[in-house]
């Protein structure tokens, strides 16, 4: 079932790529996602997510990674071009954002608008659900599909919409 999450998945984000009413159907569909995602939290904690949810973007975060490579010519020993993933996915999630390099001189994805972060927040009122969706859900999404391309690749997520900061931030690394 992972699997087939994943090929869903990706098969709806190729599809929106270049379909504006794709993109409404996908975002419409993320938003019932988060819905039964908050529910299923509310119920049974982090737990609820680690059996399928979790994996499975995982899953997808692996499956995604060849074509990404492709089709953003990654360069993968670049953590900014691992990580532009984000330039991909973005627009078509309904996320706004930019890049920064912070003092250490590492990547760092600002984002300062996202339509899930929106869901998660209308649909759970514990900060805790909707910063653990990122830390979790999104983490294991982002890092797996940096690993498939290089094993040492790293995100680690600093800041999140959802836990009251002013903008999501990831720092991409290459360890």
């Amino acid at each position: 079932m992972k699997k087939l999450f994943a090929i869903y998945l990706h098969s709806m984000m190729r599809l929106a790529e270049h379909s504006r009413s794709m993109r409404w159907l996908l975002r419409k569909g993320n938003t019932a996602l988060v819905k039964h995602l908050v529910k299923q939290y509310q119920k049974n904690g982090l737990g609820a997510w680690q059996a399928f949810w979790i994996p499975a973007f995982s899953e997808y975060g692996k499956y995604r990674a060849p074509y990404l490579v492709k089709k953003m010519n990654i360069d993968q020993h670049s953590a900014r071009a691992i990580g532009s993933y984000h330039d991909y996915e973005d627009p078509i999630f309904g996320v706004e954002g930019h890049w920064e390099i912070d003092a250490n001189g590492d990547p760092v994805r600002v984002e300062t608008a996202c339509v899930a972060c929106e869901d998660l927040m209308r649909e759970s009122q514990d900060p805790k659900c909707s910063g653990e969706f990122c830390r979790h859900i999104v983490s294991a999404m982002e890092n797996a599909t940096g690993c498939a391309i290089n094993p040492n690749y790293k995100v680690e997520i600093i800041a999140l919409l959802t836990e009251g900061d002013e903008s999501c931030r990831f720092v991409h690394r290459i360890n």
